[in-house]
């Protein structure tokens, strides 16, 4: 039976040590990469960040399409790839008003809201917001992407619950995973163990929900 959790670094590579909010190594975008996807295949991040998933499909000869809301990240990743990857400078709340095509695979972690948080961490918490409504933004942004992913393609999204001093455990995880399977089918979840570097909260796991493109 395949294990259902695994253990990887979580250091960063000279392929992307720009910051410490990387959500993700390189080395776990890799083995995400080439487990599902082939070379040539199309990958799209529509939580792009520094560029994590964009630089290492491009390492392995694959397509990688991003979306960052922030403009500096955008600028940094936009320094690192080359065509044919593309990194857009935008709002994945907007993703269907972008000239996309169809995609082989989607690899990301989508920024965090906590139950008690007051900003919208979409608009890089520069707007007000409430968990409600970071759920149903949720939920549209991947209504979207469906419509972008070829049939039977797979969405791998990183994710771990989230916690604050004094306040109850915000069940994330669960909760995307929850919106998520309203679109697509969630085909299994894996444990990943970062063995060397806590995440911001100081814990040194999250969950991978796998999905697929099945309508």
């Amino acid at each position: 039976m395949e294990k259902s959790w695994f253990v990887l670094s979580g250091k960063l590579s000279k392929i992307n040590r720009h910051s410490s909010h990387i959500r993700f190594s390189d080395s776990f975008a890799k083995k995400m990469i080439l487990s599902f996807t082939k070379k040539g295949d199309r990958i799209l991040d529509p939580f792009a960040g520094y560029g994590t998933t964009l630089l290492i499909a491009q390492s392995l000869h694959r397509v990688g399409y991003g979306i960052e809301y922030d403009k500096q990240r955008c600028a940094f990743i936009q320094r690192k790839v080359h065509s044919p990857s593309v990194i857009i400078h935008g709002n994945s709340s907007k993703l269907s008003s972008y000239s996309l095509p169809k995609f082989d695979f989607c690899l990301t972690s989508p920024p965090y809201m906590r139950s008690f948080d007051k900003e919208n961490p979409f608009t890089n918490f520069s707007t007000q917001g409430t968990y409600q409504q970071y759920l149903q933004d949720i939920y549209k942004i991947y209504k979207q992407i469906q419509k972008v992913m070829k049939p039977n393609a797979r969405i791998v999204v990183e994710v771990a619950n989230t916690f604050g001093k004094g306040h109850p455990m915000t069940s994330l995880a669960w909760d995307v995973g929850k919106e998520l399977s309203k679109i697509f089918f969630l085909e299994n979840e894996l444990i990943y163990c970062v063995k060397d570097q806590p995440v911001d909260d100081g814990t040194f796991h999250s969950h991978v929900l796998l999905f697929r493109n099945k309508k």
